[in-house]
């Protein structure tokens, strides 16, 4: 089923997609590129993102990939994130890669702010053409000047108010997530041998898991996010750590065992509460252990499904609960084989 985005998009480059046939094409802030399955000459379009996963679907689908706005184009296509800053970063990125006189469209839906956003950027750059459809809003921009230099700062990594190394197009940037430092607790001087951290982020529990834990031989961060990932390298400086950009799908093959998995795992895709991506996480962590090994996770109260984890371990310990969090240790997997 089409998005309400994937709908308006369609109509309105239905309408103008003959003026831009040949033309060089991005698009930037999608996680979804079904989103623009109706434009054709999709080698001539790069989707741009930080995600493996959406990368992979992207590259199936047709469309050049890529995680940065390498060249000059006639046109870019933002669908606006949820995050305000993240916006604001994309719009200064593409208005420098755009070629003098090219054409920018912005998509968004109403309950992303899409109204107040091109109100905010329109009184500097009016729009061109502008459509309300589909609970939303989409409009067509032409390059004069470069008016928004100012906001290529938000692509930048800074230090937050714990002194990690983050940007806003990663999970909880300003500060280290509440759950995340239960989790911490309850795995300190528990771990050892080989250790893997599913949805790493910025490597905050990577970091105290070594730090905490001297009998650690290797950690191995696995993140889905471009921008998560270089940061961890930024904020991890220790041997033992090894860093893979990988969606969680692409380690379902991986040979080696690990004597412990960490993991906050996610929950979401973009706004939408998304569980069975929460599942996956659980499924593919019990793949993960050896038959002796454990699972440390933390979840966010209202999504703790102990029906799940029974399906994949034979021993659930809670090791930790308030109104908010669970903190499990989950051990004995029942999968064995890959």
């Amino acid at each position: 089923m089409q998005s309400l985005a994937s709908q308006r998009f369609e109509t309105f480059w239905n309408q103008v997609a003959q003026s831009y046939a040949d033309q060089k094409l991005a698009i930037i802030g999608s996680e979804k590129p079904f989103n623009f399955c109706c434009i054709k000459n999709k080698h001539l379009c790069h989707f741009i993102s930080n995600a493996k996963d959406t990368l992979k679907e992207a590259k199936n689908l047709g469309f050049v990939i890529s995680t940065i706005l390498n060249r000059y184009y006639d046109i870019i296509i933002l669908e606006l994130t949820k995050s305000r800053e993240t916006n604001l970063g994309l719009i200064a990125l593409a208005e420098e890669s755009l070629k003098d006189g090219g054409k920018m469209i912005i998509n968004g839906d109403n309950k992303i702010g899409i109204k107040s956003f091109l109100q905010n950027i329109s009184y500097q750059w009016p729009p061109e053409i502008t459509m309300i459809k589909k609970k939303g809003r989409i409009a067509l921009y032409q390059k004069k000047k470069q008016l928004f230099g100012r906001w290529k700062k938000y692509q930048g990594f800074d230090k937050n108010n714990d002194g990690y190394y983050t940007r806003c197009d990663m999970f909880s940037p300003k500060e280290i997530d509440e759950g995340s430092q239960k989790l911490v607790s309850a795995f300190s001087t528990k771990l050892f041998g080989e250790v893997a951290d599913l949805g790493a982020g910025w490597g905050y529990l990577s970091k105290e898991a070594l730090r905490l834990n001297n009998k650690i031989t290797r950690i191995t961060l696995f993140e889905n996010n471009y921008s998560a990932y270089l940061a961890s390298k930024k904020n991890i400086d220790d041997e033992r750590a090894t860093f893979r950009w990988a969606s969680i799908e692409n380690i379902r093959n991986l040979r080696l065992r690990f004597n412990h998995v960490i993991c906050n795992p996610p929950f979401h895709s973009g706004r939408q509460t998304d569980i069975e991506l929460l599942k996956s996480f659980i499924f593919y962590s019990s793949r993960l252990i050896n038959p002796r090994g454990s699972v440390w996770m933390v979840f966010v109260s209202g999504v703790y499904f102990e029906n799940e984890l029974k399906k994949y371990f034979d021993n659930i310990k809670l090791l930790y609960k308030d109104k908010h969090y669970f903190v499990c240790q989950l051990l004995k997997p029942k999968i064995k084989e890959v």
